[in-house]
C-alpha cells in the first residue's frame, strides 16, 4: 500500500520546541524539583494514572510497544497511521541512569521502505546528539527520571492531549495505537501533552543517521 507521509514540517512542534522538551524533562528528576501533579487526561478521566503504571512496567520489562500479537492485517494499518502523522519522538542517551543527551527522531526513507531517522545538523554531532543544557521547569506528571534507565534505549513520544486539527488528532491516535497508552503528562506553551516511553521504536527499522537542515 502507497501511503502519502505529510509534510514533517507542517508538524505541530518544531525541533527547537522538542529540545525544550527533552531538555525541561529532565529538570524534574535531575533537580529533585518536581511539581504538583497536574489532572488526568480528559479523554481517559480516572483511567490514565492506573494505565501509566501498567505502561511503566511493561516498559520496565522491556515490551515492544507494538505487540506481536497483534493480528497483521491490524499491524499494517496501525503502521500505515504512523506514517501519515508521526507524534513528536526523542532519544535520550543515557549515564549512570541520567540523561546526558538526545536527540529528534522522524519517519524516512520511502513510502515502501520506511525508517526512522535521527537527524545530525551543525547543531549536534555525527549521530545527531545534543547536550542537555539551559533546563526550565514545567509540570510533568508522572515524573519520567524514574523510568529512565542505562542499559537500552529511552525513546519518548508525544502529542497533544486536547487536538485542536485534523493533524493532531491523527498524531494523538498513532501515539496511543503505535507506542501505547500515555504514561502521563506535560506542560508545554499553555498546552498539555501526552507522553508514553518505549524502548523499542514501532513498525519500522532504525533509526539511522541523516544529515539535516536546522530549523528555526
Amino acid at each position: 500500500m502507497t501511503i502519502e507521509r505529510r509534510d514533517l514540517s507542517n508538524s505541530y512542534l518544531s525541533l527547537a520546541g522538542m529540545l525544550w522538551i527533552a531538555m525541561i524533562i529532565i529538570v524534574l528528576g535531575a533537580a529533585g524539583c518536581a511539581p504538583a501533579m497536574i489532572a488526568p487526561l480528559a479523554m481517559q478521566a480516572g483511567e490514565l494514572a492506573g494505565v501509566g503504571a501498567l505502561n511503566a512496567a511493561g516498559y520496565a520489562r522491556g515490551n515492544a510497544p507494538l505487540d506481536v500479537t497483534v493480528d497483521p492485517a491490524e499491524r499494517e494499518e496501525r503502521c500505515d497511521e504512523l506514517q501519515l502523522e508521526v507524534p513528536g519522538t526523542i532519544e535520550f542517551r543515557m549515564a549512570d541512569n541520567n540523561p546526558t543527551a538526545w536527540r529528534e527522531l522522524r519517519l524516512g526513507g520511502s513510502t515502501d521502505a520506511p525508517r526512522w531517522q535521527a537527524v545530525a545538523n551543525e547543531q549536534s554531532d555525527a549521530a545527531g546528539w545534543r547536550p542537555l543544557v539551559n533546563l526550565h521547569t514545567m509540570s510533568f506528571a508522572p515524573p519520567l527520571q524514574p523510568a529512565l534507565r542505562s542499559g537500552k534505549p529511552n525513546y519518548l513520544a508525544f502529542a497533544p492531549a486536547e487536538p485542536r486539527t485534523s493533524v493532531e488528532r491523527d498524531q494523538l491516535v498513532a501515539l496511543t495505537a503505535d507506542f501505547g497508552t500515555g504514561l502521563g503528562t506535560f506542560q508545554w506553551n499553555g498546552r498539555e501533552y501526552q507522553y508514553t516511553l518505549v524502548n523499542r521504536l514501532p513498525c519500522f527499522p532504525g533509526p539511522a543517521v541523516v544529515a539535516g537542515q536546522t530549523r528555526g
